[in-house]
């Protein structure tokens, strides 16, 4: 997100210093993006209220992906939940968005915590939480396709973390 509203602010210092109100479109290209909400399924009976909000960009080769829940039970306040970017689409049970996506182009032996995309979330008082990652790839159409809440932290060894209580389906991508 930084580097966007950089991006953004040079644009515009770029436009004032041409004595301009805006700067040219092709002088100051956008990021490419899109947005979800949801969530596709929520698995469990606590969490149907739960709304979610992932915003995917794509800038310089990277990917960032930013991660919103709000309406969260009061037993989940408080608490740390993992978060990942899963390989399908959301589908009525919990295991069809499948496993991690992971960056296809990684090499042997690279930790998961850097060949898949976590944003694990606190959430707040108010049962809402959010968090962003940015990863120094894009994430190709048609490798990942959804973003799921578990029930526990991520393990940071494993990348296991738990059950899975809300999936969002994502067109990666596109």
């Amino acid at each position: 997100m930084p580097t966007i509203r950089r991006t953004a602010l040079t644009c515009a210092a770029t436009g004032i210093a041409l004595g301009v109100l805006a700067a040219p479109a092709a002088a100051c290209p956008e990021p490419h993006g899109l947005k979800a909400k949801g969530p596709t399924h929520a698995y469990a009976k606590a969490y149907k209220k739960a709304r979610t909000a992932v915003h995917v960009e794509y800038e310089r080769g990277r990917t960032t992906v930013r991660f919103k829940v709000a309406g969260m039970p009061k037993s989940a306040k408080g608490k740390r939940f993992g978060v990942h970017v899963h390989r399908h689409k959301c589908g009525p049970r919990p295991a069809d968005a499948g496993p991690h996506y992971q960056n296809p182009n990684a090499k042997p032996g690279t930790p998961l915590r850097d060949k898949e995309i976590w944003l694990d979330v606190k959430v707040d008082r108010k049962g809402r939480g959010a968090s962003t990652a940015v990863v120094p790839w894009k994430v190709e159409k048609g490798t990942a396709g959804s973003v799921v809440l578990h029930a526990k932290p991520t393990n940071p060894r494993t990348g296991d973390a738990g059950d899975r209580l809300l999936c969002t389906t994502v067109p990666f991508g596109s």
